[in-house]
């Protein structure tokens, strides 16, 4: 994939700004990059933590060859790519100075991978050391029983400081500048975007050579199969024991009342 990238030094989203070349025929590929988001947004309508300068705000225009149905796979794609690319900036098998403990990253016991200390938290979220490093959202235009276009968006918490950030946000996220044995002045963002747009391109080349599920090579890195769970999708409050992840990403999960495909939601 060929990556076409404009830089912004501020944006509302970089999501809208992306669909707005997307609507307008921008080709795949095409890439919005902004320093700073005064809207930025995650998953389910939820606010994204976007101070100016410090972390990396990306949506990237596609137009891949898939059924509406198989949109799941891109953001499984992507969550991987993420993962490609923190565990080869930095060796996160050993704590930061000064120490800090981990959360545990339970994988599926059937999975032989061992476990890293970058997961992956269902669906859209990736961990570094057991807290959220970066998200992963993606939208689509769909017409009928096509895919016109989607729009992928990943925000990943380079050099972010969390001494301003909501409460919420401060218990649970981190940036890789904080797990960085030795603690660097700042690490080189435009390096780091290089490196994540190169693993998510040959990815998603793959993907379009031949198309599969990447659901088993996802499920290997999701810390949330094993648990038990309670998950918000929507109005609905499910809860049990996460059993796997099907081929659409949906996540299936073993209820009081037998097993249950949840498509979308946040685990809690």
């Amino acid at each position: 994939m060929q990556f076409h990238v404009t830089h912004l030094a501020r944006v509302a989203s970089t999501m809208d700004a992306a669909r707005e070349s997307a609507e307008s025929g921008a080709p795949e590929g095409t890439t919005v990059v902004a320093d700073e988001q005064t809207a930025g947004r995650g998953r389910a309508a939820h606010a994204w933590y976007s101070p100016a300068g410090q972390s990396l705000y990306v949506s990237v225009v596609l137009r891949p060859a898939l059924a509406p149905s198989q949109t799941g796979w891109i953001t499984m794609l992507a969550a991987l790519a993420v993962c490609d690319c923190v565990s080869e900036i930095g060796d996160w098998s050993t704590e930061r100075e000064p120490a800090q403990s981990a959360a545990p990253n339970p994988f599926d016991a059937q999975s032989s991978v061992s476990p890293s200390p970058v997961s992956i938290k269902w669906f859209n979220d990736v961990l570094l050391r057991g807290r959220k490093v970066c998200g992963v959202l993606v939208e689509t235009s769909i017409t009928g029983e096509q895919l016109d276009y989607a729009v992928l968006g990943i925000g990943l918490n380079v050099n972010t400081r969390f001494d301003e950030a909501p409460p919420d946000v401060r218990s649970r996220a981190t940036s890789l500048l904080n797990e960085w044995r030795g603690q660097p002045a700042a690490l080189d963002r435009a390096a780091v975007l290089r490196r994540l747009l190169a693993r998510f391109g040959a990815r998603y080349d793959a993907l379009m050579a031949e198309p599969a599920s990447p659901a088993a090579e996802y499920a290997a890195h999701v810390e949330t199969l094993g648990r038990d769970v309670r998950i918000s999708a929507g109005d609905a409050w499910i809860e049990g024991r996460a059993l796997r992840i099907d081929a659409d990403g949906a996540l299936v999960v073993r209820t009081a009342t037998g097993e249950r495909r949840v498509g979308f939601g946040e685990v809690l």
